[in-house]
């Protein structure tokens, strides 16, 4: 027997119901006679809007019977003639040895040749390492071992987005159209976004379809699955209302599973999901690590999740109530605009009094986005912030708005801080930029003068290399100050082998009467040429520089000429390699008074390297000769070389040497090239290792003076795979020196997933008392959470925070006491820890 069911007066994909009588007796035993396998309701969406009924039409007994096809896969898609329903006819197929799970329907475009849509696969119901209830192991597709699952939509099939498919073991119900009907027995509705499942399904006849027993829903990229008591589906907007849902996701975490659960769950054909009564955490056990509950959740596959009126708990204490959370499900550092962070910072500093951080982001869509600031401080006041950024959806305008506003209780006073920021890309080869900076007072406890800072640019190019620039800057103090750069440059890209640049600035100051001084102004024009020229054999730099001031302070080159040999004078001597500068030039020095030309040649000998019984040896020389138009004369020439020796496999001994030797007048004609002083210096490094358990090493130097030079120490060591210690400071010969301070720096477990960490100094002139110190503790509680403390002696400060492990990179945290959470902590370079949130300071 074989009946078809179809929307009436709809020309569906196609709707089939088979009953098939098992073909041997063995199947019959153990099938007890038959196997029912249903399928129902594979139309499109908007046929479902247009007619909500069901009818069962009886196959006439007249219908050809179906002759074997050379294919065993039968195709769900677009019928083939406008006749009525395609059917799907049921192939004999070879019988599984097992069932064996088929991975979920995927969302990407079907291959060349096949109806768009999903492709029809079989799927079993998930697993669940969530706490509450999972579904039971019958909850999935129709099992595969019998020979009536041949009648299963096989690998290959497809939907399209608006299609569905059910699937099931057995259906009853009336064959009228409009009428009810029940599906039992490994219940599984297909469509575009993923799967819905159960033991049980009920359809309306009109409209609705609940699911019951077990149900689940699956995501078609098979990161996120929901659980519920009962689930009703809409077959016309393709929306899954689930009762007492509950839900994983791995979707946006880097370590664990996001849970959520919720009194009503509703899923649309988009894949966002909304969620009444939410109930929001990272951890696998809430009651010991945090939860967030709130009245409404809505989460946007790969992109954000937003929770209204939220309390926030630690365990079952509720510390923090926030109007709005947006958590960013997006691989985005904490701080940034896309994902500012949900938990407000608590603190207390003796200026200010108690204060709390907090940053409300938003994000509408991809094109805005941003977070509100609100800072309350018990002795300066309340601070209120916003910060955004909003993009052109053809991605050829971007502006940044940066604003904050904070009362001063202390000075009766309002400062207002804004950023402005906007880009534009006018065409291909046409950008400009605006940038607005106005501060009117330096910090909440200083007053200082507004500033304000403007730059505006305009850029042209184009394919060949040629680009135009023009810009403008002010920068002002109050009344103090005022300074306007007006700038232009142009690149000419003559040949691949020779490019011009030219750039021209006008600059005027004006300065008021500040404190009795009076005031000034001021005006210079800068005009500057570049012309570079690559030759087959020379790099030749021509510069002219020029400059017209009211007070004349630059230097000016008319012109200057710098050529570059661009292989080694003696190519075929390479143990020792040679390379040369030439710069002539003819000058102007307003500090000196005086104007001449000058030369210049520069060569290099070596680096020459060396291999000599086992040491490694290297060594480099440079000498200068500079010639003057008034006929002085300059010259240096600097040596340094250096010799590695290892010893015994577990020593290694460097002695390196430097020098530099000069001849003639300190700093004349011209004050822009002064000669540096002679000197000598030489370090021996005494090494002794063992692998990566420690290493201890000595450093002495000295500079031929006849006096006693520092000896310098280091020690470091890892007593054990989890354990830092490190040694350092310096031995001074001479009555009244000695020993120096000792820094110290430890790192050692301190129980049960816990580290404590220290940085001290050990003061040997005061009686070895431990100063500076810093101490850092590190414990993780239930694999969720990080808790972090600092000590910090010489600042008073006491920083606590609490990093969430579902996002490490994110650094998502809370703390209490803390200007910004602890971004690191020693050993990894025993240095102090960075107090930033996401590796950028808090304060934006």
């Amino acid at each position: 027997m074989r009946e078809v069911l179809r929307r009436a007066g709809v020309s569906c994909l196609a709707v089939s119901l088979v009953l098939l009588a098992t073909p041997s007796p063995s199947a019959a035993a153990e099938d007890d006679g038959a196997r029912a396998v249903a399928m129902l309701q594979l139309c499109s969406g908007g046929a479902a809007a247009e007619h909500g009924g069901l009818q069962v039409a009886q196959a006439s007994s007249t219908s050809p019977s179906p002759t074997p096809s050379p294919s065993p896969t039968p195709l769900i898609g677009p019928p083939t003639s406008s006749g009525g329903p395609q059917i799907l006819v049921p192939q004999p197929l070879p019988t599984p040895k097992g069932p064996s799970p088929v991975p979920l329907p995927s969302s990407s475009p079907a291959p060349s040749g096949s109806p768009p849509g999903q492709v029809i696969e079989q799927v079993s119901a998930p697993p669940s390492s969530s706490p509450l209830p999972a579904p039971s192991a019958s909850a999935g597709l129709i099992a595969s071992p019998t020979p009536a699952a041949s009648a299963v939509p096989q690998p290959g099939e497809t939907l399209s987005p608006n299609d569905y498919a059910i699937l099931g073991d057995h259906v009853y119900g009336i064959d009228k159209p409009g009428e009810p009907k029940d599906l039992d027995g490994h219940v599984t509705i297909l469509y575009q976004q993923g799967v819905l499942g159960g033991d049980h399904a009920h359809y309306d006849g009109k409209r609705y379809i609940d699911i019951t027993g077990h149900p689940f829903v699956k995501n078609a990229a098979g990161d996120t699955t929901l659980y519920a008591d009962s689930v009703r589906f809409d077959t016309v907007t393709q929306k899954a209302t689930l009762i007492n849902g509950r839900g994983e996701s791995t979707q946006g975490v880097e370590q664990g599973k996001l849970h959520f659960k919720g009194t009503t769950m509703v899923t649309d054909r988009a894949g966002v999901t909304h969620v009444d009564r939410a109930n929001l955490t990272t951890c696998e056990n809430p009651r010991g690590g945090y939860h967030l509950e709130s009245k409404t959740l809505d989460i946007y596959p790969g992109d954000k999740a937003v929770a209204k009126s939220v309390v926030v708990f630690l365990g079952a204490l509720a510390i923090l109530y926030l109007p709005v959370v947006v958590i960013s499900l997006r691989q985005e550092q904490i701080g940034t605009r896309r994902n500012p962070g949900f938990i407000p910072l608590i603190g207390y500093d003796q200026a200010e009094g108690f204060w709390v951080k907090a940053r409300i982001g938003f994000s509408p869509s991809e094109y805005y986005y941003g977070y509100y600031r609100i800072e309350e401080y018990t002795k300066i006041g309340l601070g209120l912030g916003y910060v955004g950024t909003l993009k052109r959806k053809d991605g050829r305008r971007q502006t940044d708005i940066n604003f904050f506003r904070q009362a001063n209780r202390i000075q009766q006073t309002t400062n207002n801080n804004l950023t402005f920021q906007d880009q534009e890309n006018f065409s291909t080869a046409t950008r400009g930029s605006l940038a607005v900076n106005y501060t009117s007072n330096y910090g909440p406890l200083t007053s200082l003068p507004a500033q304000l800072t403007i730059n505006a640019a305009l850029d042209h190019g184009d394919t060949r290399g040629d680009r135009q620039n023009y810009n403008y800057q002010r920068t002002s103090t109050g009344s103090i100050s005022a300074t306007n750069n007006y700038g232009f440059s142009d690149h000419l890209q003559m040949s691949p082998n020779l490019q011009n640049d030219v750039s021209v600035s006008y600059t005027n100051s004006t300065s008021g009467t500040y404190y009795g001084v009076a005031g000034t102004n001021t005006s210079t024009l800068h005009y500057q040429t570049l012309t570079h020229y690559i030759g087959r054999s020379y790099d030749y730099n021509l510069i002219f520089d020029r400059y017209n001031a009211s007070v004349q302070s630059n230097v000016q080159k008319e012109p200057e000429l710098q050529i570059r040999p661009l292989t080694p004078i003696f190519p075929n001597f390479r143990a020792v390699p040679i390379t040369s500068q030439y710069t002539l030039g003819f000058y102007n020095d307003p500090a000196a008074n005086i104007a001449t030309s000058r030369g210049e040649a520069r060569l290099q000998f070596g680096p020459s390297q060396a291999h000599i019984l086992a040491s490694d040896f290297s060594a480099t020389v440079t000498a200068q000769q500079d010639y003057y138009g008034t006929g002085d004369e300059k010259a240096q020439i600097a040596q340094q070389a250096s010799l590695s020796t290892p010893l015994f496999g577990h020593l290694q001994n460097t002695i390196s040497y430097s020098e530099s030797h000069v001849n003639g007048p300190l700093a004349q004609p011209f004050t822009f090239d002064p000669l540096s002083n002679g000197l000598k210096q030489a370090n021996d490094v005494l090494r002794i290792f063992n692998g990566d358990t420690y290493t201890f090493s000595l450093t002495a130097t000295t500079f031929f003076n006849r006096q006693a030079q520092a000896l310098g120490y280091q020690l470091q060591s890892r007593p054990s795979s989890r354990s830092t210690l490190l040694l350092s400071g310096s031995y001074q010969p001479g009555p009244g020196f000695g020993f120096d301070r000792t820094s110290v720096q430890v790192a050692t477990p301190f129980g049960y997933k816990s580290d404590l960490q220290i940085a001290t100094f050990i003061d040997w002139k005061n009686h070895m008392r431990l100063v500076s110190k810093n101490i850092y503790y590190r414990h993780i509680v239930g694999d969720c959470y990080e808790l972090r403390a600092s000590y910090n002696e010489d600042l008073k400060q006491v920083y606590f925070t609490v990093t969430l492990l579902a996002f490490p990179s994110q650094t998502a945290n809370f703390g209490i006491g803390q200007a910004a959470s602890l971004n690191s902590v020693i050993p990894g370079n025993f240095s102090s820890a960075a107090f930033t949130q996401g590796g950028t300071p808090y304060n934006p």
